[in-house]
């Protein structure tokens, strides 16, 4: 194993220049949405009665608990994690697609085999890109917590939040690391990983759609974003729950590492014109 992570550093630092604007660009404008729905909830919602008012649309409504999830507190800090929602899940696709592009697609785009031909590990160009992508998603956490507590939400209900936000990104980022690993092209490799966030964001749904205690509401227990989601944050939190993330995580990753990559096509060389014939001496 020690063998086959030769050169994860230098395969770092490759990705940190490849996606020097590309990486920061997307952990910052993610960071922000919080902190961005902190001001707009104390602006439209300044008073108690106020809040409680908004919690009776959005903790009935099926449509708005299918995509947001349902509201733990109806505080600014539970608000904002409603309407926060999505964002696991836009981490999760994002962080599918960096992993991909830089593992799976590129073997199939030739560069993964010219860094083979020097002292580069078999599993370096995986072990770089899921390092640097849950490093990323680790940022996200940072920044959210940060900006939020900084509004004067509570600091440990901001860190809660910001470890839900993370907490997709990370796990699909592993199974993206695995669907590169057993698929032949980058194409099926997205295929894959999206199948999966899809699936794990319908159990999400399904578990959600009636409100809390409803008769489907343990299908959230099957999901990963569903983990992540009764976390709670600003509403007792349930720190527990990053466990099996963590362990969800690290053991796709693992799988990841241990699999056999799949082999791409070589590109097929250009033919050579046929050999005109000599003509014989005299």
């Amino acid at each position: 194993m020690t063998t086959a992570l030769v050169g994860t550093g230098g395969m770092i630092r490759l990705i940190l220049r490849r996606d020097r604007i590309l990486l920061p660009l997307w952990v910052l404008i993610v960071a922000v949405l919080p902190a961005n729905f902190v001001a707009t909830f104390e602006g439209l919602y300044p008073t108690a009665a106020d809040r409680l008012g908004y919690a009776g649309t959005s903790g009935t409504n099926p449509t708005f608990l299918a995509m947001y999830g349902p509201l733990y507190d109806t505080g600014i800090g539970g608000l904002v994690t409603q309407r926060s929602g999505f964002i696991p899940i836009a981490l999760g696709l994002i962080s599918a697609l960096v992993v991909i592009r830089h593992t799976r697609v590129e073997e199939e785009a030739g560069r993964r085999e010219l860094l083979g031909s020097t002292v580069v590990g078999r599993q370096a160009a995986l072990a770089a890109a899921l390092l640097v992508t849950c490093a990323a998603n680790l940022a996200v956490a940072v920044l959210i917590t940060a900006t939020t507590a900084a509004q004067g939400q509570p600091f440990a209900g901001s860190l809660a939040l910001g470890l839900q936000m993370a907490a997709g990104g990370v796990v699909f980022a592993a199974v993206a690391g695995v669907t590169a690993q057993l698929s032949e092209s980058a194409g099926t490799a997205r295929g894959l990983a999206f199948a999966a966030l899809g699936g794990a964001f319908v159990l999400r749904m399904a578990a959600d759609t009636g409100g809390e205690g409803n008769s489907l509401s343990w299908l959230g227990w099957l999901s990963p974003l569903g983990w992540a989601q009764r976390l709670r944050p600003f509403g007792d939190e349930r720190w527990w729950l990053l466990v099996p993330v963590a362990v969800l995580t690290l053991a796709l990753a693992a799988a990841a590492c241990a699999c056999r990559p799949a082999a791409t096509s070589p590109p097929a060389s250009c033919p050579r014109a046929p050999a005109r014939p000599r003509r014989p001496p005299g």
